[in-house]
């Protein structure tokens, strides 16, 4: 499983503030670049080219970057800026709104990264606003930005009853002017392995200001997990999102010099998420030179096996899995239905949905032919078994 030069000068671009021996690396992988249209489309879709633009000041080999490839890298950083700018502009009025009806909350992901992590709301690509209120909030959340113009996102329904049995840990998303926000009650759905309690990441939160509104972060050692175990999730469905990884690998990097290891692993422990979490920071250490002391890499290094850095080699190369995938998720739900006759009306209800959520789903023009798509539905359902049950024989 080797690199291509292209593959790692998109990696090596990842770190907000790279050593002096990383840019020189970046130098020499330059000079053995060969395929530049490779390597514009693949930095861009990986959310990373802003990373490589901002150093292009830094780096000798500057030159050597053809001018188109430099202006590319220049438009993404600019939009980039355009729509962080966009988001943190909603960011204020929702968080203000909030703040008034005393509802405290806690800024997840990119639109607390962006300012407080890389410094520069064009560094870092996120498309939403997402944020952890309490679940006895939630409701008046959404009242909220129901006044603020929001409205609920459609959604596609297998069934009133399966529908009932997810349990909830975003509200629909709400939409206004092509901006999304979705306000969490919880981290992660009931059935997983680990479990992020949500009483400790409130009682940990730390007070911070995003777009001058003053809400709350995740501590460190949470926000590094919540990061771990989100990629987790996208890298069993097949959507693995880079900005995770580099996420990962910049709050190690920015904070190496006062990251505990000893306290952030008594962490791991009390959610019960030391594999799934170690296994990724394993990965970005080997990939994206994350530090990450030597006996820690000794002690959890197995973790990160052939089959993972595979799949890991494949999404770089733009690998996305195709929807029967998720169908596996549904086992975790059904887990949690307790009688027989429940558990066959949540299998029929995924096998035999309704009408429009065929038709959405499936994107089928002429409603006459629903019916042809529901063996096209059943064989996806055979392979998500298929997927589920080898998932669950490596682990």
């Amino acid at each position: 499983m080797t690199l291509s030069h292209e593959d790692k000068l998109i990696l090596s671009s990842i770190k907000i503030n790279p050593s002096v021996s990383e840019l020189e690396q970046i130098d020499n992988l330059i000079l053995d670049v060969k395929d530049w249209d490779y390597l514009t489309k693949t930095i861009i879709d990986r959310g990373i080219a802003p990373l490589l633009f901002k150093k292009l000041p830094a780096i000798k080999n500057r030159s050597l970057i053809p001018e188109a490839v430099q202006t590319k890298l220049q438009q993404t950083y600019y939009i980039t800026i355009s729509r962080g700018t966009l988001l943190l502009d909603y960011f204020q009025h929702i968080a203000k709104a909030f703040s008034n009806q005393g509802i405290p909350v806690i800024a997840l992901k990119g639109v607390y990264l962006s300012e407080n992590l890389y410094h520069d709301i064009g560094l870092r690509q996120f498309s939403d606003i997402d944020l952890l209120v309490h679940e006895e909030d939630g409701e008046r959340c959404l009242d909220i930005l129901r006044n603020l113009g929001f409205q609920d996102a459609s959604t596609l329904k297998l069934s009133e009853f399966v529908s009932s049995q997810f349990d909830i840990v975003h509200y629909t998303p709400m939409l206004l002017n092509g901006v999304s926000i979705e306000i969490h009650i919880k981290l992660h759905r009931k059935g997983e392995k680990y479990n992020l309690l949500t009483s400790e990441l409130w009682k940990n939160a730390v007070a911070v200001t995003v777009n001058k509104c003053n809400v709350f972060a995740l501590e460190i050692n949470d926000l590094l997990i919540h990061l771990c175990v989100h990629l987790d999730k996208h890298f069993q469905v097949g959507k693995v999102q880079f900005t995770c990884l580099s996420d990962i690998t910049n709050v190690l990097n920015e904070n190496e010099a006062r990251f505990d290891w000893d306290v952030f692993t008594a962490s791991c422990r009390l959610y019960k998420s030391e594999e799934i979490v170690f296994k990724y920071i394993i990965l970005v250490n080997k990939y994206m030179n994350a530090p990450v002391p030597a006996d820690v890499i000794n002690k959890y290094g197995y973790l990160l096996t052939d089959k993972t850095e595979q799949m890991f080699h494949r999404y770089l190369k733009g690998l996305v899995v195709s929807g029967y995938v998720a169908l596996s998720s549904h086992f975790y739900c059904l887990k949690e239905v307790t009688k027989f006759s429940n558990k066959v009306r949540y299998i029929l209800g995924v096998l035999l949905p309704p009408k429009d959520f065929m038709i959405g789903r499936y994107k089928i023009k002429y409603s006459a032919l629903v019916a042809f798509y529901y063996p096209l539905r059943w064989s996806e359902g055979i392979r998500g078994v298929v997927s589920h049950l080898k998932k669950s024989w490596n682990k």
